[in-house]
């Protein structure tokens, strides 16, 4: 089963990124210019790495820029939940 922008948003609330950011995000533009910070982003990463049981090292994570980016590479590598 792919994986959605919406579970992916769901999941940015529960690094704590706040309800009112995250409900008006774009799955097309970049998070960092979205109202993710540099700690929100990291926090993400890792929980999709926890989730989805993928390795992204932080070369690569830096080029996971969208939530599409996010979605296209965890459903790519098969990510399991």
């Amino acid at each position: 089963m792919a994986v959605t922008g919406q579970e992916l948003k769901a999941m940015l609330e529960e690094i704590g990124v706040k309800p009112e950011v995250v409900r008006v995000l774009d799955p097309a533009a970049p998070l960092l210019k979205q109202g993710l910070d540099s700690v929100d982003f990291p926090a993400f990463c890792a929980l999709v790495e926890e989730r989805f049981h993928l390795s992204l090292d932080d070369a690569f994570a830096l080029k996971l820029r969208t939530l599409e980016d996010f979605a296209a590479h965890i459903n790519q590598a098969g990510g399991n939940p």
